[in-house]
């Protein structure tokens, strides 16, 4: 496992021009995003003075006024949410595309394989996510809807909210694994499908049979980058905790140090990528 991790990361790191790719592809889909919000909001409440209030700290009344008067202009924004959810699945399929075909061969990887591996597999990938998140959508409401439904009679029930908070803690972990072992199995199934010729539901239940029998070790892969990525969290809080946004500078250093970590991100993601391929090609 560890010369597994320690491959994969060695690798990871090769690909950062894939990485970069990734990176710009999502910032201008972003920008193009947040751009259009600013719009709609600086038409809108740009000169309301509730907002310096809100940026000062949280108060319900002030928000509560604030969607009350400028609700309308907000509405449209939240109803656009759908269409931007379905436009960011469609690329996030295209980019997963192109990372696991530069994983599956490190030697071609670069940028023509990613645009090559993305164009080739995305039908069939967009298959496979969206079978992955009807599963995500039922092991969301099996984890959550019995604990929504009995959440205000167990806070009833017990003399204090701590059995209560422990046990939405406990379902946290349980949902939480439970999107890990669906992530690996959507990741293996796909790479099996670049691998093979066969069909997406060919390459859907291999998935799952490769992930069972070696579910300990890529759900260790997983958790050994996991906690490199909550280090490097860590370490980003602390460097932008001790400059603070007190200045010009200041502000544009932590707002590179914020494009740092998410361009990290993209290259742990690479790396679990790697790892999976990699262990499935032994």
């Amino acid at each position: 496992m560890r010369n597994v991790f320690i491959n994969s990361f060695r690798i990871g790191l090769r690909q950062w021009r894939v990485t970069a790719i990734v990176y710009f592809f999502q910032l201008c889909l972003v920008l193009t995003l947040g751009m259009q919000v600013y719009d709609v909001l600086k038409a809108s409440i740009g000169s309301s003075l509730e907002i310096n209030k809100l940026l000062a700290n949280y108060d319900h009344t002030v928000l509560t006024d604030f969607l009350k008067v400028h609700g309308a202009s907000i509405t449209p924004l939240i109803g656009q949410l759908r269409w931007l959810l379905l436009v960011w699945l469609i690329f996030s399929v295209f980019i997963d595309g192109g990372l696991l075909y530069c994983a599956v061969a490190p030697e071609r990887a670069g940028g023509r394989a990613f645009w090559e591996g993305g164009a080739r597999y995305f039908f069939r990938f967009l298959k496979i996510s969206l079978f992955m998140l009807l599963l995500a959508v039922v092991w969301t409401a099996v984890i959550w809807l019995p604990m929504l439904l009995s959440l205000q009679s167990s806070l009833e029930y017990f003399s204090t909210e701590k059995p209560t908070v422990w046990l939405v803690l406990g379902l946290l972990a349980v949902y939480v694994f439970g999107l890990a072992v669906l992530l690996l199995w959507s990741v293996v199934s796909r790479i099996r499908a670049i691998q093979t010729a066969g069909s997406v539901a060919q390459s859907i239940k291999y998935g799952g049979r490769i992930f069972w029998q070696n579910k300990g070790r890529l759900l260790g892969l997983l958790a050994g980058f996991g906690l490199v990525q909550v280090v490097f969290l860590a370490l980003y809080w602390h460097l932008e905790a001790a400059m603070g946004m007190t200045s010009p500078g200041a502000i544009l250093v932590v707002f590179g140090l914020q494009q740092g970590f998410v361009f990290f991100r993209i290259l742990v993601r690479q790396m679990v990528y790697v790892g999976v391929a990699g262990w499935m090609a032994r």
